[in-house]
């Protein structure tokens, strides 16, 4: 493992490094299975613009950024974070993408989101972690659910993708939740 931040059972999440950018994290943007469902991937991704990205980002101190790591292949698969974290409303947007398709359906989402969802309430502070996802991503929706979000609306026609318009539904986790769910698990 390298520079391990977050140690779960089959990943560890790091910080993103800037040779990152160089990895298979680069492809996952030109990958039109991948980005389906995302507002990403409507124009072609290019170094430039990932690295103008990730000073961005690491400049940041409203977004934490992480890189998904196998643990026992130490190979990249994916990226998640927490963003627009407003530490007086206590609140942040959850973020994640799996990248490396060969790694879908087998969990690695739930175990992600749940590492993240900790790491937010117990490290900081937070009160509520709130994301948006296409409808029809039916997927990303179980495995938010597993992870304890719950639905609180839907945003109508709030994408576009794939020449066509997509409803978006709101979910969130409450810290309550969050403890609750920790008492009863």
């Amino acid at each position: 493992m390298r520079n391990p931040f977050i140690i779960g059972q089959r990943v560890y999440l790091r910080g993103l490094e800037k040779e990152d950018l160089k990895s298979n994290y680069f492809q996952w943007a030109n990958d039109p299975e991948v980005t389906y469902y995302l507002e990403m991937g409507w124009r072609p991704n290019n170094y430039d613009l990932l690295e103008e990205e990730y000073f961005r980002t690491i400049r940041s101190q409203n977004d934490i950024v992480f890189v998904i790591v196998d643990k026992e292949t130490d190979r990249l698969i994916g990226s998640c974070g927490l963003y627009s974290i407003n530490f007086i409303a206590r609140k942040a947007e959850y973020r994640i993408i799996i990248g490396e398709k060969d790694y879908w359906d087998k969990g690695i989402g739930t175990e992600v989101t749940k590492l993240v969802i900790a790491y937010a309430f117990e490290k900081l502070n937070l009160n509520k972690v709130w994301l948006g996802v296409n409808a029809e991503n039916i997927r990303a929706i179980k495995c938010y659910e597993k992870a304890g979000f719950k639905r609180e609306g839907v945003l109508r026609q709030e994408i576009f993708r794939n020449n066509r318009y997509y409803d978006a539904i709101r979910m969130s986790i409450l810290r309550e939740e969050y403890e609750k769910s920790k008492k009863i698990g």
